[in-house]
Formats: C-alpha cells, sequence, structure tokens
C-alpha cells in the first residue's frame, strides 16, 4: 500500500487516470451508494483497495449526500452522541451497507469531538471493537479512525497518549485525520506540532498497526518520514486538508485556480511563478518525468490563454504517487529533499523572485527540517 486517492466531488476519471495509486478512499459525502458501488466494481482488484469512510465527522452540520445512505442516523441532530446505544444502532446500520457494497476496508465512524480528551478516545475504542470484530467477519479490514487536533500534538506527551489509547483498538490498523484550523493552501509550520504527529504515526507503526494518513498535502514527506505505510490526497485543496470547513463547496480554497506543485521548492506555484521558476532553472527531475507537467508547460508556450486546471490537478496527483514511491523505496531521503529546497528558496530570494501570493515564502521548510531532523534525534 502507497498512495490513495481521496474522493472528492467528481474525482472518479482521475482514478482510472492513475495506475501508481493503491486504492481510494469513498465519500459518501459526494456520493450515493450507487456511485460508491460503482467505484468498487470498477476499480476494487487484489492491488487497488477500495476503503470506506463513512465521514459522520461533523453529522450535525452540512452533509451532502450523507442523508441518501442507509446508516446515515435519522435522529442525528437529536440525538445524544455519547450515547452507546446509539453508537451501536449507527454501526449496526453501517455494517449492513458494507455487508452489501464489500469494499476492502472500512474505517470505523467517528465526530469531530469538542474537547479532544482521553475519554474521548477511550470511548470511541472501545465502542468500535465490536464495529471491528464483525467487519472482519465479512472479510473487511478495518481502520480506527483517529482524528487528532494539531495544535495540541506539539504539546508534551500529548502524542503519546493518544499513541498509546489508540493501541487497544480491535482494528487492523489506523486511519490518522489531522484536524487543523490553517487554510488548506498553507502549509502547516509548527516544528513542535509535526514533530507530534510523526510520533505518532511512528509509535503505531511500531506497534504493528499500519498508518493510512488521510487528507494529505505536500506534508505527505513528512508522514512517510515518519514511517506512515500509506497516505491520501485529493485533487482539490479541501481534500489535501482536513478543516471545521472540510464539507463547504470542494471548489473553496483555491479550487477554481490552477495551482503547480514543485518539488524543487515543495510548494504550489502559480503560473506567473511557474514561469519565473521555470527561467532560473530550479525545475526539478520530477517535474521533467511529470507528463502532465510537460503538457502544462507546452501549452504555456503554444496557447498561454487556454486553462489548465483540470492539468494542474493531475499534474499534482502524478507528484503525490511518485515522490511517496521514492520515498518508500529508499531513492529519495526526505531530510535531503528539504535540504535541496531550503537552497533553492535561497536562489529565488537572491533572485528577487517575489510569488505572487504574499505568504508563498517557504517559511516552511526550515520547521519541516527541523521537525525531520529532531524526530530522527529522538
Amino acid at each position: 500500500m502507497a498512495a490513495y486517492h481521496q474522493m472528492g466531488n467528481d474525482t472518479r476519471n482521475l482514478v482510472s487516470e492513475r495506475p501508481q495509486y493503491s486504492g481510494l478512499i469513498a465519500s459518501p459525502v459526494n456520493d450515493q451508494k450507487s456511485d460508491v458501488g460503482g467505484q468498487i466494481a470498477q476499480f476494487q482488484r487484489d492491488e487497488f483497495e477500495v476503503v470506506f469512510d463513512p465521514q459522520l465527522y461533523f453529522p450535525q452540520s452540512e452533509r451532502g449526500q450523507l442523508r441518501t445512505w442507509e446508516y446515515f442516523p435519522s435522529d442525528v441532530d437529536t440525538a445524544d452522541l455519547s450515547s452507546d446505544v446509539w453508537w451501536n444502532s449507527v454501526q449496526n446500520g453501517l455494517l449492513a451497507t458494507l455487508e452489501d457494497l464489500k469494499p476492502r476496508a472500512a474505517c470505523t465512524p467517528a465526530v469531530v469531538p469538542k474537547e479532544y480528551s482521553n475519554d474521548y478516545y477511550a470511548a470511541a475504542i472501545e465502542r468500535s471493537k465490536s464495529f471491528c470484530s464483525r467487519a472482519v467477519e465479512l472479510g473487511i479490514r478495518p481502520l480506527e479512525t483517529i482524528l487528532v487536533r494539531a495544535a495540541e500534538m506539539g504539546s508534551g506527551d500529548r502524542a503519546m497518549q493518544v499513541a498509546s489509547i489508540a493501541s487497544r483498538t480491535g482494528a487492523k490498523g489506523i486511519y490518522l485525520v489531522v484536524v487543523s484550523d490553517r487554510a488548506p493552501r498553507l502549509e502547516l509550520n509548527d516544528t513542535e506540532e509535526l514533530k507530534g504527529i510523526m510520533r505518532l504515526i511512528r509509535t503505531a507503526e511500531d506497534s504493528g498497526l499500519p498508518v493510512l494518513v488521510g487528507f494529505s498535502g505536500p506534508e505527505v514527506v513528512l508522514w512517510k518520514a515518519a514511517g506512515a505505510t500509506a497516505c491520501a490526497t485529493g485533487k482539490f485543496f479541501n481534500l489535501r486538508r482536513f478543516t471545521p470547513g472540510r464539507f463547504a463547496d470542494p471548489q473553496e480554497g483555491g479550487g477554481q485556480l490552477p495551482y503547480w506543485l514543485e518539488e524543487s521548492l515543495v510548494a504550489y506555484l502559480r503560473e506567473s511563478d511557474l514561469v519565473r521558476v521555470e527561467k532560473l532553472g530550479l525545475l526539478s527531475e520530477s517535474t521533467k518525468r511529470n507528463p502532465y507537467a510537460q503538457q502544462i508547460l507546452a501549452q504555456l508556450k503554444s496557447d498561454p490563454k487556454k486553462a489548465w486546471l483540470a492539468l494542474g490537478w493531475r499534474q499534482y496527483m502524478w507528484w503525490f504517487a511518485d515522490v511517496e514511491a521514492r520515498i518508500r523505496s529508499g531513492a529519495v531521503k526526505v531530510n535531503e529533499l528539504l535540504w535541496d529546497a531550503d537552497e533553492n528558496w535561497g536562489k529565488v530570494q537572491e533572485a528577487d523572485l517575489f510569488m505572487e501570493e504574499r505568504r508563498n515564502d517557504g517559511g516552511w521548510i526550515r520547521p519541516w527540517r527541523r521537525a525531520v531532523a529532531e524526530f530522527d534525534k529522538e
């Protein structure tokens, strides 16, 4: 297992185009049961896994297609979300749905809490045990959904506390969702928070629980450095970062603006910045191998007014799977990749190249380098 598609609005066509992905994470918020069933029938094979995420994170807010699913509780607006009886009913409905769909794997249902307390995690782990055992009986690999608030992961031994509780799960792996208030287009940049998340990943992996990190962006390089078995991403920015506004219109968060992911800077570039970076000779070897990157560059030269939003999604998705595979195989060392990015940002500054977006200045690279270096010494 390696890179997974985080499914969103109208993303099915990208799955067949990206053979280097190892699976997809279905989205009942965006797709009805017949759509997900079609994805399973079309794509699921021995080498390609469909993971069902029930997506009950914010059951009393925007729901998309969730109301069309049988497992979605009709009393969600009045229910006591701490009730074990209520959760048993939800899990029974979900298991019936899974028995019909037969995905290879399924995540335990979980809500985003007001407080990420030890009691919250312990209760979630305990109530999911029967779900996990019944999923196994159905031939479905259960994954324990662990939501962590990024801002808390840098506090003392918080990551280790969560890891300790998570180790009690009856699941066969962890589906890790990092919840952050930081806008999807802005990189996570707090060293201690990043180290805490990396520590949680490493501890879970060491305890025999493979970690699939959902809603990942370029920080995939950090999660892989920590030893994550797999990471998932999507074409929209709100599929690359889990925020409280996650279920808003998928076209928000820069969705209608074309962006290019440049590995040499580990940064998203707007079109004008891409042209300048290319002139500086800073495009990476990964970019030169990326077929969609080459299409974009050719189009900018032959037809500069033609839109390349869809190509930009594909350029990013190709890069994500490619860099994950290179890190996993050992062909790329994350500390070296970030060292090169730091050096290249220095060249950008020396050339007085000012990016179109003010905050696109590479300011996250040093915190990422520091996180990797300090994590390796632990």
